[in-house]
């Protein structure tokens, strides 16, 4: 049977809808997690990298030691905002998988419902089949 068809057709399809576009934008928020996860990764070889340098530098000129740490206390705020995002992102994919949980229940739920409907309507004709066959059995009775 069609969507269309069914008695609950249209919320049928309003909520397929509606966990569409929450999948889809679950998937954009990962795909940004991933995206500030690998930026937050790279920080984090630029920083160690730099600090190795620095520490490694034997004879450095005043000025290059500060131009260096101020280079990493940068990255460290960097790091610290990426690291603020990603937690933020997470946050934010953590709702939208509750939400596609929700819509996804929803939408079975009807299913069940229509599956319900159907099942009582199938029933029905049975019963008022069988009747006319009763009946139509009773009149063939009586005409003998």
């Amino acid at each position: 049977m069609k969507v269309s068809e069914l008695r609950f057709g249209t919320l049928l399809k309003v909520r397929e809808h509606q966990k569409r576009i929450a999948q889809q934008e679950l998937s954009k928020i990962r795909n940004e997690k991933e995206s500030a996860q690998s930026e937050l990764s790279e920080l984090d070889k630029v920083q160690k990298t730099e600090m190795n340098q620095s520490i490694q530098k034997e004879k450095a000129k005043a000025t290059d030691m500060q131009t260096s740490r101020a280079f990493i206390r940068r990255l460290s705020r960097e790091i610290e905002q990426q690291q603020k995002k990603v937690e933020d992102i997470t946050s934010q994919e953590e709702d939208k998988r509750v939400e596609v949980v929700e819509r996804t229940q929803e939408k079975e739920m009807i299913e069940q419902l229509e599956d319900k409907y159907q099942t009582h309507l199938a029933k029905e004709r049975d019963r008022k089949e069988q009747r006319l066959v009763d009946i139509l059995a009773q009149r063939v009775k009586s005409s003998i």
